[in-house]
């Protein structure tokens, strides 16, 4: 491990995605802080060596007090539909929203000087970008759901906090897979793969979408570029950009990938956006990504027997 390179503060860090960032981040010599409503007891103790702290953003207004961060990564959400949980969309608007703002305040009266907020290609409807090779970030987002609208007003809140002594930038993530995926109350659904895989086991696999070709960043690869950009960040103008531009696969390919020979019957169709890349230099342009069949076989979805 290398010298501290300063205190961050990594929110919703019980979860799959920031849980593996939070790790990183430690792996690479930072002081982590990671603040959750919930953390699991196999996420206690992957995070072990990280200080937990379990509390609700919404409810508290010093959760940083006594911290002294230098950094923040801001990645709390409630991603699960607002009908599904007995909320307006105005409600499930406002919650995303009051988490990030709640969080960016309470980070700059703290000391942070740079924040990077994760948001996601959820703000972009499923006819965005379609002809092109890949869905870089001169495509204007046009989804309309209150997630997406929550994200993007999220990005330019994000910007607009951008000054003198507090660096920001958003970051786009598209889809992931790797280690220690599981359901959680504000993310209820497992990804694609796994999906597919139960769909197998059962005799039929519907989750896809017939034409789509997707993007799938290995989580452990995502992670360690976030930690280099979090590093580059104060050099780096504010404004969003893209997780990288990871390897893609079809829809298709993916479900022969993990049962061979097993038919599908997609009950989506498209037009569906194109794979997720990135137009802009980062840190995120120089990931070296796992290729889909490696972190499949690596997760044991591939070869499901039809």
């Amino acid at each position: 491990m290398s010298h501290s390179r300063g205190h961050v503060v990594v929110t919703g860090a019980g979860g799959f995605v920031c849980s593996a960032v939070a790790i990183a981040l430690k792996e690479a010599g930072w002081q982590v802080t990671a603040i959750d409503r919930a953390f699991d007891d196999e996420a206690r103790d992957r995070l072990a060596g990280v200080r937990l702290i379990t509390v609700d953003l919404l409810a508290t207004t010093d959760v940083l007090q006594g911290i002294a961060p230098t950094a923040l990564i801001h990645g709390a959400a409630l991603t699960v539909a607002p009908e599904k949980v007995g909320m307006t969309r105005a409600a499930h608007i406002a919650t995303n929203i009051e988490l990030l703002t709640r969080m960016m305040c309470a980070g700059r009266a703290a000391g942070v000087d740079r924040m990077l907020f994760l948001s996601s290609t959820g703000v972009f409807d499923s006819g965005d970008g379609v002809g092109k090779a890949r869905l870089t970030e001169d495509v204007a987002p046009a989804g309309q759901g209150p997630y997406a609208a929550a994200k993007r007003a999220g990005e330019e809140i994000t910007t607009g906090a951008a000054e003198d002594g507090f660096a920001t930038l958003t970051v786009r993530l598209g889809n992931i897979f790797g280690p220690h995926e599981a359901r959680r109350p504000s993310r209820p659904h497992l990804g694609l793969p796994h999906r597919m895989k139960a769909e197998a086991r059962a005799g039929r696999i519907t989750s896809g979408c017939a034409g789509a070709v997707r993007e799938w960043a290995w989580l452990p690869d995502l992670a360690g570029g976030l930690v280099d950009l979090l590093a580059a960040l104060p050099k780096m103008q504010p404004g969003v950009i893209h997780a990288g531009t990871p390897p893609v696969m079809s829809d298709a390919e993916l479900a022969e990938r993990i049962a061979p020979g097993f038919p599908h019957d997609f009950e989506m169709s498209g037009p569906l956006r194109p794979p997720m890349g990135t137009a802009r230099p980062s840190p995120m342009t120089d990931i070296e990504w796992t290729p889909v069949n490696d972190g499949l076989a690596h997760l044991n979805l591939s070869g499901t027997a039809a």
